[in-house]
């Protein structure tokens, strides 16, 4: 898919006085800048910051009081629960906070609500439950914020603790103490911490309270809560998700080394990106297939055969919810083609029974796909459960205040939001969001943007300068792996990879001596573009490749602009293409890349190479190619057609025959 390319402006001298003052190049200087950072404090804050700089946990509001009442708890051996969310944050949170409440003398128990049974926050039937067995003090983390009834209700029945993260209501609930950095009067100076952050923030001062000294350790667990959450990784996450990714990786908590382990992570391969992508899925199946409790279970395992077990029962429950996430993404992509919906500026699709814990996935799978703002209902009983993904530019929970009336109730934020609907009333939903997505995007918008940090030349791109960018990790959200582009190389090489060819591997030369390598994940299609002797611009991240106990910069490639190179194609351009393919491809097929050289062996004589491109690509649009998967990658084959295929389906023959 396409892209944009936004280059972000620089500020060349704002860049230089940060360069020189602190010892930096003048690439990762204008990176910083960038990231909004103009002063030479603010970078050594950004750059060098650890623990020992982090915010004193007494100016949040509500602490004094919490951290009060919760000593006397534990000198007092009343019973502590721990109501936790069934998401990655609240089972590190509440796997945190258990850790260090044990470690200071209590002997705390832990619930979480079944997701699909009992919903998001606290549940009136559960707290009843636990006043029953006669709590004394209910602290929730990553959750209990929008509460204020349940907390109003039990609040004389035992005294309610609430640690969040949440956008706060205006009505705050009526516990014994409220910890939320975003509450109106808190005067603790960072807002973005996640729900692990400030279940830490919880520990780190009743650990100086009861010990006077400050909390060591415990980081790896909130530093998994806050990179799964997808907060910003700036300010005092940073400082935190940076120490427990070097306590990741120096082994400790028995549990979470489990968890790595079947996620394939070794110390050498640890990033809060591969966390993200890999360790956090895993614990977070937990909630949506089986039950949260099986991931706190797991952080708070101390043995190493117990942990490695229960770590592989997260990991086949991770292969469960990515079986019954490929087939709802299946179905619901089938759906809106089998629709002709592709083009809708909104895209709902939903179905009966469909698994209502993996269709936020889902939604965010139609969003890869079409890059459209994309909403997937699961029908039970007449009604409908939905979980919606957007993109840049439509905010999600307006266009469902706009459909208000349909729906019998939602929430959520710009970019991801859910509710519920009657299912008889799907279909004027949907008609309501495209009329809502009609008045509020432009034909651009949904077109990806990806912001380009610079161009680099040629010999910028060194070992030196990938070990000097390795200072801006961990990288996340508000904090992104930088991108650069390079300007006019030419293409040496361009070809499939990987077992089943889906991947890049492009070599460039810039001037007569220069090459570069890249490397571009699920690109393979770009060979379809380009090919050796092209002039292209590339758009990159750069890391650090080791190949045979050689190591050298690569590029990671995120766009391509191919040649302007005019193409023109007719019936005879087709005609010609087709009767050639006709004679080199066998009734079993051949692999696609060797179906583009014997094509442009047979007819390049007669046709500009990309004119053949173009013209495969439209055959494949209409019907008349198909692609399977093969052993050696996909492979061209001539399907059994029924009907006359029309040139003019094709949006490559659109594009290039009015030229």
């Amino acid at each position: 898919m396409k892209k944009r390319w936004r280059v972000i402006p620089a500020d060349e001298g704002c860049a230089r006085s940060l360069s020189e003052q602190l010892h930096i190049s003048p690439i990762l200087a204008q990176l910083l800048v960038h990231r909004g950072i103009t002063s030479a404090e603010c970078g050594r804050h950004f750059l060098y910051d650890s623990l020992e700089q982090s915010c004193d946990p007494f100016l949040m509001k509500g602490m004094e009081k919490a951290v009060q009442r919760i000593c006397r708890a534990i000198e007092g051996k009343e019973k502590i629960i721990i109501y936790g969310d069934y998401d990655v944050d609240g089972i590190t949170a509440t796997s945190l906070l258990y850790w260090v409440l044990s470690d200071l003398g209590a002997e705390p128990s832990f619930y979480i609500p079944e997701r699909q049974s009992e919903g998001y926050g606290l549940n009136r039937d559960a707290v009843q439950h636990l006043k029953d067995e006669h709590t004394n003090v209910l602290i929730t983390v990553d959750c209990g914020i929008s509460s204020y009834d349940i907390v109003d209700s039990f609040r004389g029945d035992m005294d309610i603790i609430v640690t969040d993260h949440h956008e706060p209501p205006a009505d705050i609930p009526p516990a014994y103490a409220v910890l939320n950095p975003k509450q109106e009067g808190c005067a603790y100076p960072f807002k973005e911490l996640a729900g692990a952050g400030v279940a830490y923030k919880l520990c780190q001062a009743l650990w100086l309270r009861l010990c006077g000294e400050a909390l060591a350790g415990y980081t790896e667990i909130a530093a998994l809560g806050t990179i799964a959450d997808l907060v910003p990784l700036t300010g005092e996450n940073r400082i935190i998700v940076r120490d427990g990714l070097q306590r990741m990786k120096e082994g400790y908590n028995t549990g979470l080394q489990a968890l790595l382990a079947v996620s394939g992570l070794t110390p050498d391969s640890i990033s809060a990106g591969r966390i993200a992508f890999t360790a956090a899925p895993r614990l977070n199946a937990a909630g949506r297939i089986s039950h949260a409790e099986k991931g706190v279970r797991l952080l708070l395992e101390t043995d190493q055969e117990k942990a490695g077990r229960i770590a592989e029962e997260l990991n086949e429950l991770n292969k469960e919810r990515q079986d019954i996430e490929h087939d709802i993404a299946r179905q619901a992509v089938q759906q809106i083609e089998a629709e002709k919906r592709r083009d809708d500026g909104v895209l709902v699709a939903y179905g009966q029974d469909w698994h209502a814990g993996v269709i936020g996935i889902a939604a965010s799978r139609l969003v890869e796909e079409y890059y459209r703002p994309s909403l997937v209902i699961s029908v039970h009983d007449g009604v409908g459960k939905g979980s919606c993904r957007s993109i840049a530019g439509f905010n999600m929970y307006e266009a469902l205040q706009y459909a208000d009336d349909l729906l019998i109730q939602y929430g959520g934020h710009p970019m991801a939001a859910g509710f519920s609907i009657q299912a008889d009333r799907i279909e004027e939903f949907r008609r309501r969001l495209i009329d809502y997505a009609a008045a509020h995007m432009k034909e651009e918008d949904y077109i990806p943007q990806l912001a380009v940090d610079g161009e680099l030349r040629p010999d910028d791109i060194t070992l030196s300068l990938v070990d000097e960018l390795s200072q801006l990790e961990p990288y996340g959200m508000g904090n992104s792996r930088p991108v650069f582009s390079l300007q006019g190389c030419t293409v040496d090489e361009a070809r499939p990879i990987g077992r089943d060819k889906k991947h890049l591997r492009l070599v460039l030369r810039s001037g007569k001596h220069t090459r570069i390598s890249g490397v571009g994940w699920s690109m393979a299609e770009a060979c379809n573009e380009i090919m050796e002797g092209d002039c292209i611009d590339v758009a990159f991240q750069l890391e650090r490749n080791e190949f045979n106990g050689v190591a050298s910069p690569q590029l990671v490639v995120q766009d391509l602009r191919g040649p302007d190179i005019p193409v023109h194609l007719d019936r005879t351009v087709m005609i010609d293409i087709y009767l050639a393919l006709k004679k080199c491809i066998p009734e079993w097929g051949m692999p696609v890349w060797q179906v583009q050289q014997r094509a442009l062996a047979a007819e390049g004589d007669r046709y500009e190479a990309h004119a053949i491109y173009a013209a495969i690509l439209v055959l494949k649009e209409i019907g008349v190619l198909k692609i399977r998967s093969d052993v050696d990658g996909p492979s061209y084959y001539f399907p059994v057609l029924s009907g006359k295929m029309c040139l003019h389906m094709s949006p490559t023959y659109q594009k290039y025959s009015k030229t």
